[in-house]
């Protein structure tokens, strides 16, 4: 069977391998927990460019423990991070601390 791709929803990284982009992780919806290059859910990879999606396309779904997790611990880290920063991060690791509780409070660990 023939699986047609949007060539939007994926690039080939250096090595040959599909990479799901951004956009095509997006739409579906939820974090997979593959620690996905392009995941707009979990920072998995630490980078300091990563950026969270907007909450409001945030879905309600069944994700793997793995993914609740990995929300749980970044959401941990950064509440510890914010109490002690200086005052210039204040405002990132807030922003980091709304987006891991709206992933958690939308999010349901599969059966």
């Amino acid at each position: 069977m023939l699986i047609m791709r949007n060539e939007n929803d994926w690039e080939v990284s250096s090595d040959g391998l599909f990479v799901a982009t951004r956009g095509f992780l997006s739409r579906r919806g939820y974090c997979c927990a593959n620690k996905c290059r392009n995941c707009p859910y979990i920072n998995w990879r630490q980078r300091s460019d990563w950026q969270p999606i907007p909450a409001e396309q945030v879905k309600r779904a069944r994700v793997s423990m793995k993914a609740l997790i990995g929300a749980q611990e970044q959401l941990h880290y950064h509440e510890q991070q914010l109490q002690s920063c200086c005052s210039d991060e204040q405002k990132e690791h807030s922003q980091m601390i709304e987006h891991y509780q709206t992933l958690l409070a939308h999010w349901l660990p599969t059966r």
